[in-house]
């Protein structure tokens, strides 16, 4: 689990395999902290109508590294395609992102209004800050998660 609200960094790739095999290298130099710990990784996994492949090197002590493959007829597929790879959003965590969200629009941020919950997780809720409110940045708004056996669990 992210030590602490801000969670981790997705980038989408074209190729998870290679992605998480670049990535290994760049971390086992730069955080070899985040190898520690076994990848959390999906290859099915529908995010919110998007099939994707997804992993996540584990991380207690900073953010995290998430890589995205998205199926190419998808939306993100068909965003991957035209705009290339790179980050795709960032997370932070809290216990209640929907009163959070609520709190962002009073705020006069804009957010998505609808709170996301993935069948594979039926524990996990998401929202997001809009980009135009985060100068070109999408940024979820999830609640806390842990690594368990390679798979994503309730913090709480």
């Amino acid at each position: 689990m992210p030590s602490g609200p801000f969670a981790h960094v997705c980038i989408l790739v074209e190729d998870l395999d290679q992605a998480v095999d670049d990535w290994t290298k760049i971390l086992n130099v730069l955080d070899p902290g985040q190898l520690e710990q076994r990848l959390v990784r999906y290859d099915e996994f529908d995010g919110g109508g998007d099939g994707t492949r997804w992993a996540t090197f584990v991380s207690d002590h900073g953010a995290e590294i998430q890589l995205m493959e998205p199926d190419p007829e998808s939306h993100l597929g068909k965003r991957l395609a035209k705009h290339g790879e790179g980050v795709h959003h960032i997370c932070f965590t809290t216990d209640d992102p929907e009163a959070t969200s609520k709190r962002l629009a009073e705020a006069g941020v804009a957010v998505s209004g609808d709170t996301n919950m993935g069948p594979e997780m039926p524990w996990q809720r998401w929202n997001w800050v809009l980009p135009q409110s985060a100068h070109g940045t999408l940024v979820e708004v999830a609640r806390p998660y842990k690594a368990v056996d390679g798979k994503w669990e309730s913090a709480s």
